[in-house]
């Protein structure tokens, strides 16, 4: 079967509960029945999913880890604590490849800072612990306004580095990111209607968090009423609308792919 050029990569942050809204909340991580469902799902569709796990959470919720590893997800580092202040210094990301190194006995080639927050440093940090490519510039206007809005979007090799950057990807001049949490904000009429109007790059990376599946009603009411008017929106459309994304990259000739499969496909293409 002749591959597409056209490459879809679904990823999934695996942190703490609304990371950003709430701290130290992990109630979804036990959510064992609905994760396996979600996995199914997309199982029956044949979508690979590519794991961004924060490095602690292979240390307490094992047991959630390999459901993912059972169902075929492939996992890369997302800091060791998901700590907004220390993003991507050297501790995390040491920690988190060390933690990673001990559950899977091999080192990650991919790692995604927290809320994209990644800098020349860090970049130097993971060239230094031999990571392959980062995901973590957003080339929109949050959730770092302007830093990355002007960046290419489009998979690159970093500037005088052996790294390749793989964007999460921007749709429409709005820049609005692909991600189920935009899906679910805007509605999914609004957000078709804007795939409709964007320029499709030939890779595009997709972003989800558990809580775009998982309604917890506890924890909205432990935050601000600006985060829980954010979460409550459409909050039980999760799969639903997802399904319609995967249906509409599927009807426009992607593949899905794992994201490790964008870095090879790049890396070879420049061989």
């Amino acid at each position: 079967m002749k591959r597409s050029n056209r490459t879809f990569a679904m990823t999934l942050d695996l942190e703490s509960d609304f990371s950003g809204a709430l701290r130290d909340e992990y109630s979804l991580l036990l959510r064992f029945d609905t994760v396996e469902h979600l996995l199914d799902r997309l199982k029956d569709r044949n979508v690979k999913l590519s794991v961004f796990a924060v490095g602690e959470l292979l240390e307490k919720f094992p047991e959630m880890i390999e459901l993912f590893v059972r169902y075929g997800a492939e996992f890369h580092c997302h800091s060791y604590s998901h700590d907004p202040a220390s993003p991507d210094s050297e501790e995390e990301i040491r920690r988190s490849r060390d933690v990673f190194i001990r559950y899977f006995g091999r080192p990650p080639e991919g790692y995604r800072a927290p809320d994209g927050r990644i800098s020349p440093q860090g970049i130097g940090f993971l060239e230094r612990h031999s990571f392959k490519f980062d995901a973590s510039v957003f080339p929109s206007y949050y959730p770092n306004p302007l830093k990355y809005l002007f960046r290419n979007p489009q998979v690159h090799y970093v500037r005088d580095s052996g790294l390749v950057e793989i964007p999460n990807t921007p749709i429409s001049p709005l820049r609005i990111m692909l991600s189920l949490s935009y899906v679910k904000l805007l509605g999914i009429g609004v957000y078709r209607g804007m795939l409709r109007w964007s320029r499709l790059p030939d890779t595009a990376v997709f972003g989800s968090h558990l809580h775009d599946f998982i309604t917890e009603g506890q924890a909205l009411g432990k935050m601000s009423r600006f985060w829980r008017f954010i979460y409550r929106r459409n909050q039980d459309k999760g799969l639903i609308f997802l399904e319609k994304i995967l249906d509409y990259f599927c009807a426009k000739g992607y593949d899905f792919v794992y994201i490790s499969e964008i870095y090879r496909r790049f890396v070879e293409g420049r061989n």
